[in-house]
């Protein structure tokens, strides 16, 4: 198996890299991505836990994009996680997620909720928290009774602690990764709800600044779902991707390395990788 689009606890996942390698491992998986939100800071200590196993391990990352009125989600694979420019370009990024935690605990104090940012903090164990960190924080506080009601009640678009976030441009996003050697891929690309006419719209602009690939299978993709996305990218000459988008086992279906296999009619992105 192969698995292209997982998380750590140094985005919103709940293990660690060296818990998701020992996963991953146990799912027979041969080829793992580690695509945490806007940051590669989990990298290192997943190459070091892999030094000694017969797995390959991708440098990857999930970058957050504002596309006209849409949040998406952009994955790098094969980046030069080190690269001068990409950092900088993660650290934009970053500021703008802190920045956000900063404004959603404002409105969450606004509710009478206190202390929610340090609280989302001290769940992520870092500062660059994300709305599942909230989440969190309104499901120990007994306001929900789980992520979906949270997302739903209060941090969801148009609910009363989202915050718009001025995130990277599709095409920053982008160019950003094929700057350091890296394939930019769409995550996801269901997700977001586009119209057909808008999601064509997206990939001909993603293409434009140099994009290559979509994920076809994605978490706990159906059959239909997968083989529309396989049909979508023999349309527009796109790479097929695929991963389970692991966050945690209370968290995910399905597990690491566990999604359903990439239909026949799409080319892989791997086929590509000399490896």
């Amino acid at each position: 198996m192969i698995d292209l689009h997982c998380h750590s606890n140094f985005s919103d996942g709940s293990l660690s890299p060296d818990d998701l390698l020992t996963k991953a491992i146990a799912a027979n998986v041969k080829i793992l991505a580690l695509t945490d939100h806007d940051t590669t800071a989990g990298l290192a200590h997943l190459h070091t836990a892999a030094n000694d196993n017969d797995i390959k391990i991708i440098n990857g990352i999930e970058l957050s994009v504002r596309w006209k009125k849409y949040d998406l989600h952009v994955i790098g694979l094969n980046i030069e996680y080190e690269d001068e420019d990409f950092c900088n370009l993660i650290n934009k990024q970053n500021e703008s997620r802190i920045e956000r935690s900063r404004q959603i605990a404002i409105k969450l104090n606004n509710c009478g909720i206190k202390d929610a940012l340090k609280k989302a903090c001290d769940i992520a164990g870092h500062e660059r928290v994300a709305r599942p960190h909230f989440a969190e924080v309104l499901i120990n506080e007994g306001r929900v009774k789980d992520m979906k009601s949270a997302f739903r009640q209060y941090l969801g678009q148009g609910c009363i602690a989202y915050v718009q976030t001025p995130w990277l441009s599709l095409e920053e996003a982008v160019l950003g990764i094929t700057k350091c050697s890296g394939q930019a891929v769409i995550a996801h690309p269901l997700k977001y709800k586009l119209t057909r006419t808008k999601l064509h719209e997206l990939i001909k602009e993603f293409k434009l600044y140099g994009g290559v690939g979509m994920e076809v299978v994605s978490g706990a993709s159906t059959i239909l779902e997968a083989n529309e996305l396989a049909g979508i990218c023999m349309r527009f000459d796109l790479l097929a991707s695929s991963g389970s988008d692991f966050h945690g086992e209370s968290a995910s279906y399905p597990s690491i390395g566990r999604q359903r296999d990439l239909p026949l009619n799409c080319i892989p992105i791997w086929n590509q990788w000399n490896i």
